[in-house]
């Protein structure tokens, strides 16, 4: 195995976390991406959450929680391994605020309920011996209501039933993808090959595998063929998988979404979410920098054909004018210190990303399977090997599993 030739497919957060561990393995790997640069999509523009579960109420049965937890218990230790630095500087300094609205599509008491059952199993697997250190000490979790002049100081809407302390956290995306990023390119074991399409994947009669690009609809001649392809993107991997006859399992949904982000200095608004839905968040990372999101303002595409509705995901100046102002007018109905924004940032953006999952439907609608994400799979067939990143939070420890794959510890 170590003289067999890699090809990793996008450049996002799985891709690069891949190519820096079997780089870590000594092994050389060619790494694709479609954009002029990795770490540009969802893998920059995101939240961050750095998921124990919580957010999952709408899955009673725990699924969700269960399998996001050793990723998130893991990224942190992960990330830093890669990066030989601490991660607290672009983190959420303190405990996130669960806000209950009032049309969450779970009850407060379900939540409560939901957040206990969910905070016993975090303990347990952050109490097993060689568990990755959180960004707090997750071995003591445990959720806190809000009393009312607690609930009065975080938000001024009577549309919000409850409110709880959860020691979840969330990372600052853009920080890591620019720390990521010069990693990456430093590493002399990753080839990095960007403005390349990869629009399918073909099996030779030897059994090796060549890539198919959209600039030139045909092989990738001059890197390939290889032993070993890895697709890690996340917009359009089923369609690259369907050239080899791989279909994801049961209805999927690509979402394109975009959100504020600003960067300022001095008191903000406090880190909170508000569940269980469509709705929205805030996020207040330890570096200043801020992230603020409506569902329904940032939701700029949607589609659950094979590929994604990318010609209306496109940000024009327009549109991000516009979804600013949406974003920050629902959201300053919650959180009154949003409607000082301008006073404390100096710099302000919408930027976004496709999210794909397995599930369909509105977050609105408690039936509606988006609110199960513990479908995520890795398909391994002759050197092909295909994952579902499912959240970004999970991305590091999948990519440390890939890696014992493709190359085992000796």
């Amino acid at each position: 195995m170590n003289r067999d030739r890699i090809a990793i497919l996008g450049g996002g957060m799985l891709g690069v976390c891949t190519a820096l561990e079997l780089a870590r393995r000594g092994r050389r790997v060619t790494l694709i991406e479609g954009a002029a640069d990795v770490l540009q999509g969802a893998s920059r523009w995101s939240e961050g959450k750095i998921h124990l579960g919580f957010l999952y109420a709408g899955d009673p049965t725990l699924g969700t929680a269960k399998r996001l937890i050793p990723g998130g218990l893991a990224f942190a230790g992960l990330v830093s391994r890669i990066l030989g630095r601490g991660l607290q500087e672009f983190a959420t300094a303190e405990d996130e605020i669960f806000l209950v609205h009032r049309e969450s599509v779970v009850d407060a008491a379900a939540f409560e309920a939901y957040a206990q059952r969910t905070a016993s199993l975090v303990r347990e697997a952050a109490s097993r011996a060689g568990t990755l250190p959180y960004l707090t000490d997750a071995s003591r979790t445990s959720i806190r209501l809000l009393s009312a002049s607690e609930l009065s100081e975080v938000t001024c809407s009577d549309e919000v039933i409850a409110g709880y302390r959860v020691p979840e956290r969330s990372i600052s995306t853009v920080a890591i993808a620019n720390l990521m990023q010069q990693t990456v390119l430093d590493e002399p074991l990753v080839d990095i090959h960007t403005d390349t399409w990869v629009t399918g994947v073909r099996r030779r009669s030897d059994g090796r595998l060549e890539l198919v690009t959209a600039a030139e609809h045909r092989a990738l001649v001059h890197d390939g063929p290889f032993d070993v392809v890895i697709n890690a993107l996340w917009e359009g991997r089923p369609a690259v998988d369907a050239t080899l006859g791989i279909h994801p399992p049961g209805p999927w949904s690509h979402r394109f979404r975009a959100a504020v982000f600003a960067r300022g200095s001095g008191a903000g608004p406090l880190s909170a979410v508000l569940c269980t839905g469509p709705f929205g968040d805030v996020k207040r990372y330890a570096d200043g920098r801020l992230y603020l999101s409506w569902y329904a303002s940032g939701l700029l595409a949607q589609g659950d054909n094979i590929e994604p509705p990318r010609e209306s995901a496109i940000l024009t100046s327009a549109r991000r004018d516009d979804i600013l102002k949406r974003t920050l007018e629902s959201l300053a109905k919650f959180f009154p210190a949003v409607r000082r924004l301008n006073e404390y940032t100096d710099e302000i953006g919408v930027n976004g990303g496709w999210v794909y999952a397995v599930g369909q439907g509105s977050l609105a609608d408690g039936a509606s399977t988006l609110h199960r994400r513990d479908r995520f799979n890795m398909t391994i067939d002759r050197g092909y090997i295909s994952v579902d990143t499912a959240k970004y939070s999970i991305a590091p420890w999948l990519a440390v599993r890939i890696a014992e794959i493709v190359a085992p510890a000796s």
